[in-house]
C-alpha cells in the first residue's frame, strides 16, 4: 500500500499541463472534436534533464505554437510528466495518458529503460511512442514495436559515424574512456568493430563508474597509449569532467585528437571552448548549421533560464512533434496507424533535416555531420560553437533491420 501511494505521488506530482487549460476527458472525446493530446514524459530534474528534460518540454510547446495550435480544426493540448529516469514509472504514467487522458502520441523519454518500456505500453494500447531523447539502438532492435518512432540517433548510428568521420582525418589508433554501463560498453565495442572494418585499432580502454569524480588517471593513461584518437563513451557529468581534466593535462596542445560521441551543444556552452576546443563529435543538428537552426536556437534561448543552447534531444522534440502533426493534418484523423502511415511516408524536412526517411522499424534515417568545436578565436558571434569537418550520409550509418533483430520486421 505504501508503495502504491508513493507511485501514485509520483504520478500526481509529475503531472504538468501545458498549452492551455484542460477538462480531462475520454480517449473517445480525443478522437472526436475534443482537444488533440500530445504527451511528453520526461526527466525533469535529474541527471538527463539538461540535455533533455525541460527543453524538450519548450521545444514541443514550440512546435504545437509554429503549428498554428490547431490540427483538423481541433486544439492540441500538451500534457507533461515526469519518470525520474524509472521504468516503472514511465509506464503508470503513459497508461494514464493513453488509457485515462486520451493521449494520442507521447515523446521525450530521456532514459533508455523509459523508452523501451513504454513502446510496449504504446504497441498494448495502440497509440504512438516517439524517443526523442534515449539513444540505445535497441529501441529499433529486439524492443522495437510497429507503433514507435525513435528520433534520436542511436549508438550504433553514433559510433559508425563518428568513427567514420575520424578515420577519414587519418585517426587510425584510438583509446577509449568508458563509462562502465551498458551505454557506455556497448558503444566501446560497436565503436571497435567499425575500427576495425576501417582499417584502425583499439590499442587500450580504461573503463570507470558511473559519477567518477577523478579522471586523473584515466587521462594519463589514455595520454601515454600512443593512441592518436581519445574516444569518450560517456554522457553527461562524466563526459564533462573527463574534458575538463584532458584539457588540464594539455592532450590537445600533445596532438591527439578527443572523440565524444554524445557531445552536446549545451555542455560545450557550459564547460567553455576553451577546455573544449578541439572536440570532435558527430550531430545531426547544431545552431549554425544554417539560417533557419540559428533563428530557432535564437528563439529556443529566449524561452529557457539562462540563454542556454538547445541540444539535439531537444531539437529532436521540436522535430517529431512537427512531423506527427503533418501526418495527423494529411491522415485527416488522428488514428494510430493512418498517422503511422503518413509518418513513414512523409519525408522528414524540417530546419535541421531533408528529406529524412522514418523507416518501417520506427529508425528515423538521416544525414548526421561530424563537427569540430572552434577555439574561442575563431567563434563569429553567439552559439558559434562547431565547424562542419563532413557530412556523413544516411546511408550506411544506420544498423539495417536485418542486423537489429526486431520481431516486427523481418
Amino acid at each position: 500500500m505504501a508503495s502504491m501511494n508513493r507511485q501514485r505521488r509520483h504520478l500526481l506530482a509529475g503531472m504538468a499541463l501545458t498549452m492551455g487549460a484542460l477538462a480531462f476527458g475520454t480517449p473517445s472525446m480525443a478522437q472526436n472534436s475534443g482537444p488533440l493530446r500530445i504527451g511528453m514524459i520526461d526527466d525533469l530534474s535529474g541527471p538527463n534533464s539538461g540535455t533533455s528534460g525541460p527543453g524538450a518540454i519548450e521545444a514541443a510547446k514550440m512546435a504545437i505554437e509554429d503549428f498554428g495550435g490547431e490540427v483538423l480544426g481541433r486544439k492540441i493540448e500538451l500534457l507533461v510528466a515526469t519518470d525520474e529516469n524509472k521504468p516503472d514509472i514511465a509506464v503508470a504514467l503513459a497508461r494514464k495518458f493513453y488509457d485515462e487522458d486520451g493521449v494520442r502520441m507521447i515523446a521525450g523519454l530521456a532514459a533508455s529503460n523509459s523508452a523501451l518500456a513504454v513502446q510496449q505500453v504504446a504497441h498494448q494500447a495502440k497509440r504512438i511512442s516517439i524517443t526523442t531523447g534515449g539513444a540505445s539502438a535497441e529501441l529499433t532492435g529486439k524492443g522495437c514495436t510497429p507503433h514507435s518512432i525513435h528520433w534520436m540517433f542511436d549508438t550504433y548510428a553514433a559510433a559508425s559515424s563518428l568513427v567514420e568521420g575520424v578515420v577519414q582525418q587519418g585517426g587510425k589508433k584510438w583509446f577509449f574512456i568508458t563509462v562502465d554501463v551498458n551505454f557506455g560498453l556497448d558503444m566501446e565495442a560497436v565503436a571497435t568493430k567499425f575500427i576495425g572494418e576501417k582499417g584502425g585499432e583499439k590499442v587500450g580502454s580504461v573503463k570507470h563508474p558511473l559519477g567518477n569524480l577523478d579522471f586523473a588517471s584515466a587521462v594519463l593513461a589514455a595520454q601515454n597509449s600512443g593512441a592518436e584518437v581519445i574516444a569518450l563513451a560517456q554522457a553527461g557529468d562524466d563526459l564533462a569532467n573527463t574534458i575538463k581534466a584532458s584539457h588540464e593535462f594539455g592532450i590537445l596542445q600533445g596532438g591527439q585528437k578527443l572523440a565524444a560521441f554524445f557531445l552536446q551543444t549545451a555542455q560545450v556552452q557550459s564547460i567553455g571552448q576553451e577546455a573544449t576546443q578541439g572536440l570532435v563529435t558527430a550531430t545531426p543538428f547544431y545552431p549554425q548549421l544554417n539560417e533557419q537552426t540559428l533563428a530557432w536556437t535564437k528563439r529556443f534561448s529566449q524561452r529557457v533560464p539562462g540563454g542556454r543552447a538547445p541540444t539535439a534531444n531537444q531539437a529532436n522534440a521540436y522535430a517529431a512533434v512537427t512531423h506527427y502533426l503533418k501526418a495527423v493534418a494529411a491522415a485527416g484523423t488522428d488514428e494510430t496507424e493512418a498517422v503511422l502511415a503518413k509518418m513513414r511516408e512523409m519525408p522528414v524536412n524540417d530546419m535541421m533535416t531533408t528529406n529524412g526517411v522514418v523507416r518501417e522499424d520506427g529508425r528515423v534515417l538521416r544525414d548526421l555531420i561530424m563537427v569540430e568545436v572552434k577555439a574561442p578565436g575563431e567563434s563569429s558571434g553567439d552559439f558559434d560553437y562547431y565547424k562542419p569537418i563532413t557530412t556523413i550520409p544516411k546511408e550506411g550509418i544506420y544498423r539495417s533491420i536485418k542486423d537489429g533483430n526486431c520481431p516486427f520486421f523481418q
